[in-house]
């Protein structure tokens, strides 16, 4: 019974954020993506894309070119560098790529994203195999 609460609750809450005008949506970043990639459960094509805040804690990652969007939830931390790039860092396993943080450039918040199910599965997978790597992309 709680289980389903939460998951209606969540559903409720993901619509009043997709409902909100995207007027009020405030954009991170523009990038060019080159390669596939995976945010939370959902695989997104390369492409161009827009990464837009939409509250203090939830963010839409959307393709300009397959029209396809992803929301995602966030924890806001102190970047670590001075660097002025605003930027997209994945972590790669095999071949596959998850968004992991989004940059904000100088004196910007680093946005971080959770680790996925699938992340956390290709993580143990590959752990053996190859380390861990990050690839960066810039955002316009």
């Amino acid at each position: 019974m709680k289980r389903n609460l939460f998951g209606i609750l969540a559903i409720l809450t993901l619509s009043l954020l997709i409902s909100v005008p995207s007027i009020s949506a405030q954009t991170i970043a523009n990038a060019t993506v080159p390669f596939a990639f995976t945010v939370g459960q959902t695989e997104m094509p390369a492409g161009n894309y827009v990464i837009s805040s939409l509250s203090d804690s939830a963010m839409a990652i959307m393709n300009r070119n397959k029209g396809t969007s992803v929301i995602s939830l966030f924890r806001s931390e102190q970047p670590t560098s001075a660097d002025g790039t605003t930027r997209l860092v994945f972590h790669k396993y095999g071949e596959k790529y998850f968004l992991s943080q989004v940059a904000r450039g100088l004196g910007g918040n680093v946005l971080q994203l959770p680790a996925s199910n699938s992340e956390k599965e290709a993580q143990i997978r590959y752990a053996r195999q190859t380390p861990d790597k990050e690839v960066v992309v810039a955002a316009k």
